[in-house]
This record gives C-alpha cells, sequence and structure tokens, in this order.
C-alpha cells in the first residue's frame, strides 16, 4: 500500500469503531506480530482481506454478481416532482433483470480501466495477450503456463510510468526468471512520488471545502499541481530497487541490449500487430516519445500489461435516465402532467428541393438512437439563412410551396461547425443556380442536413457530494449522491482512500442528519 492504515475505512472518522484495520488485525489474531513489523505500509493483499472482512459482516444487505444498467426517476403524480428513483441491475450469472426504487441512491461504482484505442481490439478473445493492470493478479495465474509454453515470445512487456506499472515490472522478473521484461515509460524518467509531510496535507479532509470553493479555473490548475503526489510516480523505495538491479545487470553486461530486464524510458507505442495463427503473441511498434512520426522500433511481446490508469465515468450512463432533471438539460416549455422530457441523443433534419407538389411530402424514419425527418420541397432557401440548432425528440420540418427547382450540387460545397457545450452541430450548405424557366424566376437551390450529437451530460455535485438537478425538480428527502467521481469539485483525494470514512460518513449526514452540508 502507498498509504498508512490508519486511513482504512473507519478510523479517520470513529477511531473506536469495530471495522479499523487494528480491531481487523486483533480479531484475526495478527496485531502483535503486525506491531513488530514496525511498518505503516501492509500488504495490498492483507488490506483487501481486510476489506472483504468489513464487507463480511453486511453480506445480507448487499446483492453480489449484478450489473447496475440504468436509474430512473419516478414522478409523484401529484406534485408533479421526482420523489424516487428506480435503480435496474442485471444479474450476471443468470442475465434476469432486476430492479428495487429508494428514496435515496448512492452511486459508487469506482473506476473503470482506461484503454487505449489502440490496444482495445487485443483485449478480449481467447489468446488475448493485453491486460489491464487492474487485472493483473487475478489474471496472471491462469496465464502463467500459456506465457512459458512454445512459440510464445519469452518477452513481457509493462506499459506507464506509475507505481502500479513499477510493481507488476518488478513481480513479472521475479515470477518469471527466465523471460524477458521490458518496462515502457512515456516520460523521460520514472519519477518518485512526493509524500512528504506537508505535501500529504493536501489529502487532509479539511482540504476539501477549500478546494471545493475555488473558482473552477484556480481548482483545475491546483489539482494539476497536485498530481505529482499521486499520478504517474513511484514510491522511492522502489525507483531505489529497480535502479539497483538495472545497475548490477549492467556490472554483469555493459550491452544493456542484452539484459534480462529493461526500462526503456521516452518511449510510446504507436502501432500493434497480432503474430501469425498459433504464435501466441503481439508485435509492437515502438517510437520515441515525441517523435512518433520517426524512426520505429519492433519487439515481440508474449503478454503486454498496460497500467494506464482509470476512468471514472460511469455514473454518466447510470444516470442517464435522470438526465432530462439537470437544469442544463430542461425544456423551456412546461408539458402538463408530464415530466420533462429529454432530447434525442442524435437528430438530423435534410431538406431537399425538387419539384413542385400540390402540398410537401414529410416521410419519418426513427430508428435508435437517431430521429430523422425527410422533407421535400420547393421553396428556395436563401443562401445566408441561418440553420436553427436541433436538439428535440422529433425534428419537424415545415415548409411552403412556391416555385420548382431541380436538385443539383456543387463539388464544392461550404461547410460550417459549430461546437456548444451539449451539443456539436455541422451544417452543410450546397448552392448552385438554378437554371431559369417560363413563368418561373431563377431561384437558388440549397441542400442543407444538420447532425446534432449529444455529449455526455455533467452531473454538478454540491460540497455534501449530492448530485444538484434543477430547482424544484425532486422533492426534499430525496437525491442522488456520487462517490469517487468529483475529483474536478472535491479535490485529488477524491478517489483515493485517504479519506473515504469522512465522505462515507459526509453522505450519511447529508441523508439522514437534519441539515447536512451543502
Amino acid at each position: 500500500m502507498q498509504i498508512s492504515f490508519l486511513k482504512d475505512l473507519a478510523t479517520p472518522r470513529d477511531p473506536t469503531s469495530p471495522f479499523s484495520f487494528l480491531n481487523y488485525l486483533f480479531t484475526k489474531g495478527r496485531l502483535q506480530k503486525f506491531i513488530n513489523l514496525g511498518t505503516f505500509l501492509p500488504a495490498r493483499r492483507e488490506y483487501e482481506d481486510y476489506m472483504r472482512w468489513c464487507a463480511s459482516h453486511f453480506s445480507r444487505a448487499v446483492r453480489y454478481g449484478t450489473e447496475i444498467t440504468r436509474v430512473d426517476a419516478v414522478h409523484n403524480p401529484q406534485t408533479g416532482k421526482v420523489d424516487r428513483f428506480t435503480v435496474h441491475w442485471i444479474d450476471l450469472a443468470t442475465g434476469a433483470p432486476g430492479s428495487a426504487t429508494a428514496r435515496n441512491v448512492v452511486v459508487a461504482t469506482g473506476g473503470s480501466p482506461s484503454v487505449p484505442p489502440l490496444f482495445a481490439p487485443f483485449i478480449a478473445g481467447p489468446d488475448a495477450r493485453f491486460i489491464h493492470s487492474s487485472q493483473y493478479a487475478t489474471s496472471i495465474p491462469h496465464l502463467s503456463s500459456a506465457l512459458l509454453s512454445a512459440p510464445a515470445p519469452q518477452h513481457l512487456v509493462v506499459i506507464g510510468g506509475g507505481q502500479s506499472a513499477a510493481e507488476i515490472y518488478v513481480d513479472l522478473g521475479v515470477r518469471f526468471p527466465k523471460s524477458k521484461i521490458t518496462l515502457l515509460v512515456k516520460d523521460s524518467s520514472l519519477r518518485p512520488s512526493d509524500d512528504s509531510p506537508f505535501v500529504n496535507e493536501i489529502f487532509d479532509p479539511d482540504r476539501v471545502t477549500p478546494t471545493f470553493s475555488l473558482p473552477p479555473a484556480e481548482r483545475a490548475a491546483k489539482r494539476e499541481k497536485d498530481k505529482g503526489t499521486n499520478y504517474g510516480v513511484v514510491r522511492l523505495e522502489l525507483l531505489e530497487r529497480i535502479y539497483s538491479e538495472l545497475y548490477a545487470q549492467e556490472v554483469d553486461d555493459p550491452v544493456e541490449e542484452r539484459w534480462r530486464c529493461r526500462v526503456r524510458n521516452s518511449r510510446t507505442v504507436v502501432g500493434v500487430e497480432r503474430l501469425g495463427e498459433g504464435k501466441g503473441g503481439v508485435k509492437l511498434e515502438i517510437a520515441r516519445t515525441g517523435e512518433e512520426n520517426g524512426e520505429r522500433e519492433v519487439i515481440e511481446a508474449g503478454l503486454v500489461v498496460f497500467a494506464t490508469g482509470y476512468v471514472r465515468d460511469a455514473h454518466v450512463r447510470i444516470l442517464e435516465g435522470t438526465r432530462g432533471l439537470l437544469a442544463s438539460e430542461a425544456v423551456a416549455a412546461k408539458v402538463t402532467d408530464a415530466p420533462i422530457v429529454e432530447a434525442a441523443p442524435v437528430a438530423e433534419v435534410a431538406a431537399d428541393a425538387a419539384e413542385a407538389v400540390p402540398a410537401p411530402e414529410v416521410a419519418a424514419e426513427v430508428a435508435a438512437p437517431a430521429t430523422t425527418a425527410v422533407a421535400e420541397t420547393t421553396e428556395a432557401v436563401p443562401e445566408t439563412q441561418a440553420v436553427p440548432e436541433t436538439t428535440a425528440a422529433t425534428a419537424a420540418a415545415t415548409v411552403d410551396t412556391t416555385a420548382p427547382a431541380p436538385e443539383t450540387t456543387t463539388p464544392s460545397p461550404e461547410t460550417t461547425t459549430e461546437t456548444t457545450e451539449t451539443t456539436t452541430t455541422t451544417t452543410t450548405t450546397e448552392t448552385t443556380p438554378a437554371p431559369a424557366s417560363a413563368g418561373a424566376a431563377s431561384v437558388d437551390e440549397v441542400k442543407i442536413s444538420v447532425s446534432v450529437t449529444s455529449t455526455p451530460a455533467i452531473f454538478p455535485v454540491g460540497r455534501d457530494y449530492k448530485v444538484q438537478y434543477a430547482p424544484g425538480a425532486v422533492e426534499e428527502g430525496a437525491g442522488v449522491w456520487l462517490q469517487g467521481c468529483n475529483e474536478k469539485t472535491h479535490g485529488l483525494s477524491d478517489t483515493l482512500l485517504s479519506i473515504l470514512a469522512h465522505r462515507g460518513g459526509e453522505v450519511v449526514q447529508s441523508i439522514f442528519g437534519a441539515g447536512g452540508s451543502k
């Protein structure tokens, strides 16, 4: 572990709690021996066992083996406000759906592996040779026999420059003493974490409120400055061990290319290719960082472990059904006795000039997730006419019939792209003079297509981690709280164990306490 065992699930909030790490050691009969170790940093496997021990006390209240698919808002028919939320899930063993309704929902799903697009095609299948660092401990025992069997390359590669990458690099060297191990670091060097006492104060619970109160720009700058304590850095003791082992290899052989274990700085993977059928490995194209288009080196690997961090956006997908409750998403016009309806994710409108007809012909074709409306009209549309941004669930075209205009196009259309915070609108206009005809004025034919793509919603939270839906949308006493995904507003410690005990206490106080912090 990289933090003191005292920052466990309970001690910082209540040192007398039966769920402290010390009480776990006492219950397991290892307290005195742990004291003899003289360390504040337990092994990862012991801390995992501690968390399992805590969870075992609540097994009757936990449903394991389920995946949450969405959360829907339930409106009170009398007030029109949301007073409950329905949580939907799927049983991973049987595939059976299930649901439960509650006034209060806490979304604390943790992080999901960040998979670079270049690696995505190689992480699935019977012969997958790419695994994320989060899967290493559980996957490597099953992969061991396959990695050592011919004709798989006896070369194991780790990608990353943080603590996880360094630990896996060392473990592979011990676990596979006859294999070649390479650590690819994008930065110019492995860098030490700063865990000095003054810097560590940024993880103190009393730093959250001042951080939350900062203007967004200052908060972002502070977060970037503080990242050296936790992101892309390695504990000094581990760095010294790695350096010492590299030096020992140089004593035996000054030619680095012949070393069994290597750390290669300023290296970026720019290409991946699976080796021939039956060879059980991949081919990596490596370039110097910043010179990705320059000279490349090719290496073959039987396994690639990428320690590329995590993304913490699962709540966006889960809460999509409540998106219409956000102030930024609310529809201006009120619909009587009906909840706010969210705009469709994608709406496309195409209007083509055609021959004169008695009345416009409109055909609407709906397909998830897009809604398309096509209208044929004879009205000439001025080239300078503005195209409105479309966000309604169903796009409609209203036209008048005036004069005929045959459909023609030009080889070089004029394109305008406009991007806003919530939608991206692309407008393409093609203009060409229509031939004059008897009894009809010369008109310009314009072909316009509008594509509006919805971006992920932003669920703002208060200081107490409660999602801030539009005023009046949700009744008092009901709500949704987010945990572990508020680093941008609450600071670097939001995703860490450091103040987990305090965060949990604040959420409980917000839900059940009188006048929880806002």
